[in-house]
């Protein structure tokens, strides 16, 4: 597998939560295809881009929040050439006009079924007529823009296969942990760099949440009460205190895992920390954050894009605890252990959307991996099979997918209608 295609394509700086940042970015780009005064915006959301991006933070809206006002900005002042930093720059005075749009009743979102997890329609009336943008599949792979019903751009389906993958994540599921380890070990030095500069944002990030309480204070807090001479606590507190100032719509970038920048923060700053803690080197932590992101990409791949479980723990987590075991010396057998340990804790986590609170279940997961990789690395001996999981890393992933996908199918719409209970803009359409 090229791994410089896998991290191009993976592991991406984003603006905000990835999910009102794709309905800002979608909205970018209708409007840019538009012009005049916009009189609606109607988004059309598959059920989990509705869930998390309901109350998920808005960046540089001091404390606004969700799909609508995100629709709204992108349509008024987003950039789509930066794709999920479309709302970079943007204003006070963006801020206020989309407020204002909001306010109006003039955007709507309505929650779609059988669509792809990962699905975006915005549709824009304003004096030019009709633009619609859809994202599909990726949260910033836009695969047709109409207006007036005429096709504008269409994105045709070679870069997937059949079940619409691309075709490095069908060469991700070929490989086993052995492999993994061995692709991250393989690094060319501007995929070394690149890794670094993902480590440095992502632990900038938490640096701000540690300074002052941002949303629920959960990084803050944990740091106030001590115990930071441990490894466990230390990247439990900086890893929550990451998410808290992503999830509060902090103004700064993040790098994001698999789509979404709360994985990227559980992939990245656990093994960082560590990196810090144990005096490693440079080229030690890119290759344990390379591994990171490739145990959290290859088990998505098996459980799906946005799933009713939380990602960041059973994705991203497992990533984290093989990357901890791979920077303490460890050996392949030992990160699959320690990928067990933590789901055996964290499979039932489930995701009921992007929030505040999202901060509990990062640090949670950054926690459970640094457990998970100490017990390794201090002589725990492989335990079997317990439950669903087993230390056959292979085995475990498609167990996990299958329980997310198959277990929990019901879960996702029992989410989905208390949410949109809790939210009068909302409405669902079958």
């Amino acid at each position: 597998m090229d791994m410089r295609t896998f991290l191009s394509n993976e592991v991406k700086p984003a603006l905000g939560c990835t999910e009102p940042g794709a309905v800002a970015l979608a909205a970018s780009w209708a409007a840019k295809h538009g012009g005049g005064q916009i009189r609606s915006i109607r988004l059309q959301l598959s059920p989990n881009i509705f869930k998390n991006g309901l109350r998920a933070g808005i960046p540089g809206t001091e404390g606004g929040t969700g799909n609508l006002l995100a629709a709204a900005l992108g349509a008024l002042k987003g950039d789509p050439e930066k794709g999920l930093m479309a709302l970079d720059g943007v204003t006070g005075r963006d801020v206020a006009a989309a407020i204002d749009l909001v306010d109006s009743g003039a955007v709507t979102q309505t929650v779609m079924r059988d669509v792809p997890s990962v699905y975006v329609e915005v549709e824009i009336i304003d004096d030019t007529g009709s633009i619609t943008v859809i994202i599909s599949g990726r949260h910033d792979r836009v695969v047709q823009i109409r207006k007036n019903g005429r096709i504008v751009k269409r994105l045709l389906e070679a870069d997937t296969d059949s079940g619409g993958r691309p075709p490095y994540i069908e060469e991700l599921l070929d490989e086993d942990m052995k492999g993994l380890w061995r692709l991250a070990g393989d690094l060319k030095d501007e995929e070394v760099e690149f890794l670094l500069e993902g480590s440095r944002t992502n632990m900038k990030v938490a640096e701000r949440g540690l300074e002052k309480p941002w949303g629920l204070g959960i990084g803050f807090s944990l740091a106030a009460l001590g115990g930071m001479d441990d490894l466990v606590p230390f990247v439990k507190a900086w890893s929550a205190a990451a998410a808290d100032v992503r999830m509060a719509g902090g103004p700064w970038p993040v790098m994001s895992s698999a789509g979404s920048g709360n994985h990227g923060i559980t992939a990245i700053v656990p093994p960082s920390v560590a990196a810090g803690a144990w005096s490693k080197s440079d080229r030690e932590l890119a290759e344990a954050l390379a591994l990171s992101h490739l145990v959290t990409g290859f088990i998505k791949a098996h459980t799906g894009r946005l799933t009713p479980v939380c990602g960041c723990a059973i994705a991203a987590g497992a990533g984290a605890a093989a990357s901890l075991v791979r920077l303490g010396g460890g050996t392949p057998k030992q990160a699959e252990i320690s990928v067990a340990l933590l789901l055996s804790s964290l499979q039932g986590m489930v995701c009921d959307g992007a929030k505040g609170s999202c901060a509990l279940k990062v640090g949670t997961a950054a926690a459970e991996a640094g457990t998970s990789a100490m017990l390794v690395l201090k002589g725990l001996k492989d335990p079997g099979d317990q439950g669903m999981i087993s230390s056959d890393f292979v085995a475990t992933a498609k167990n996990v997918g299958d329980f997310s996908r198959e277990g929990l199918m019901s879960a996702d719409p029992a989410i989905i209608r208390i949410l949109q209970g809790m939210d009068p803009s909302s409405r669902d359409r079958s």
